[in-house]
């Protein structure tokens, strides 16, 4: 508590006493008068004695997730930067309703959020009695996620028990140039999750589609140029948030112009830092610009940005993002860390502490939990991650949660 202490007395008395000068050189007759002793006394009144003005305090609140931070402990601050998937239990199954896996990941690593695949998510109702129960086991609330683009990627609305009418692909939306039927489409879209209580989603797509020979993106993309993608994808996100579902801009810096896969391995983009700025970056910035400050950065590698790590691990992407966004409002976030690119080169936690001290606030889906949570916690005690660093990302997820009406503080 702030205190602040207000000293009036030389101010009033001075503004008294102003009050009380004589004006006049020469006294009329009739303004003196004698007193007992026969001194000469004015008919002026003195100056009333000015009361002593006591210390006020003036309380100033604290910021309501400062003052939530000071209550978590290290390993719940740790907990909140990952968000986990829990398609399958240990016999292989898909889960349909909490577990002690998924309660162990709520409860015991104090997980920020979780993403629901397909397997995940069976009937309207089974889906959203699973989503609130999630929601039931932890004290702040999880990030609920689902990857839903639309198209080729549609975890929900390929089921016809949710919704009758399956969500456009970007491509063919893209193809209309009507950024108000994006919009549209992402409310509809929006109001589909939301409904079911996910509030975060892994779209759209803000990657080019300006190379044939890419297979992982392909329709994905809203088009081939940043002129045909960059507004669509600033309307289709805000179309998303009207619903408060979060967008998810992804895969930064643009999976559209590789040849390989992420999920399998290593992606390369064969770009200088000067074409990439002018074609591949500028949906993610101007999305950013205008408002749509999360981003998903890729297991992708540009020899002229870094020749030796993919943007998600990499130190000096992170200072390049430095120069293009301000990365103290932009939430980043990995890709899975389970795919092909990371997991083949990388074990749990060695990838968690890279990932992290690249700059990236939340890390998606580790392989194992548990020894990417003690990886970061042995980083702390061992001074590579400092409380500072932490706190900040903590800060940027909780402050999110809160703008998405996911938190309420009171």
């Amino acid at each position: 508590m702030r205190k602040l202490t207000y000293y009036l007395y030389s101010f009033l008395l001075s503004i008294l006493l102003a009050g009380c000068t004589f004006t006049n050189t020469i006294e009329k007759d009739s303004d003196i008068k004698n007193n007992e002793n026969g001194q000469e006394m004015t008919s002026f009144k003195p100056p009333q004695e000015v009361e002593e003005v006591q210390e006020q305090e003036v309380e100033i609140p604290e910021d309501p997730i400062e003052t939530l931070m000071n209550d978590m402990t290290l390993n719940e601050k740790i907990g909140q930067l990952f968000i986990v998937d829990i398609q399958n239990d240990k016999e292989g199954n898909s889960i349909i309703e909490v577990n002690e896996e998924v309660k162990e990941k709520i409860i015991k690593y104090n997980v920020g959020g979780i993403i629901l695949f397909r397997g995940n998510i069976q009937t309207k109702e089974q889906t959203t009695r699973l989503i609130k129960e999630m929601q039931s086991f932890s004290d702040i609330p999880l990030f609920i996620g689902v990857d839903e683009e639309g198209g080729m990627v549609s975890r929900v609305g390929v089921n016809s028990d949710i919704t009758e009418v399956p969500f456009q692909e970007a491509f063919s939306i893209g193809k209309t140039g009507d950024v108000a039927a994006a919009y549209k489409e992402a409310r509809r879209m929006g109001e589909v999750l939301k409904g079911l209580g996910f509030n975060l989603n892994f779209a759209p797509v803000a990657d080019i589609y300006n190379n044939e020979t890419n297979t992982v993106i392909g329709t994905r993309s809203f088009g081939k140029t940043q002129e045909e993608v960059t507004p669509m994808v600033i309307s289709y996100a805000k179309g998303l948030l009207s619903q408060e579902v979060q967008p998810v801009l992804k895969h930064f810096p643009g999976h559209g112009n590789t040849e390989e896969d992420s999920h399998e391995g290593l992606a390369y983009v064969n770009k200088t830092k000067e074409e990439l700025e002018k074609e591949e970056l500028i949906p993610f910035i101007q999305a950013a610009k205008s408002g749509i400050d999360v981003l998903m950065r890729g297991h992708l590698l540009v020899k002229d940005v870094d020749e030796e790590y993919p943007a998600t691990l990499s130190i000096k992407w992170f200072q390049y993002m430095q120069t293009l966004f301000d990365t103290k409002k932009l939430l980043m976030i990995t890709d899975a860390l389970n795919m092909g690119a990371v997991a083949e080169n990388y074990d749990n936690g060695e990838a968690a502490v890279m990932s992290f001290l690249a700059g990236n606030d939340i890390l998606l889906m580790p392989k194992d939990i548990a020894a990417a949570a003690e990886a970061i916690l042995k980083a702390y005690e061992k001074g590579m991650i400092s409380e500072e660093r932490l706190n900040e990302s903590v800060r940027k997820i909780l402050s999110k949660k809160v703008e998405r009406n996911i938190l309420v503080i009171e």
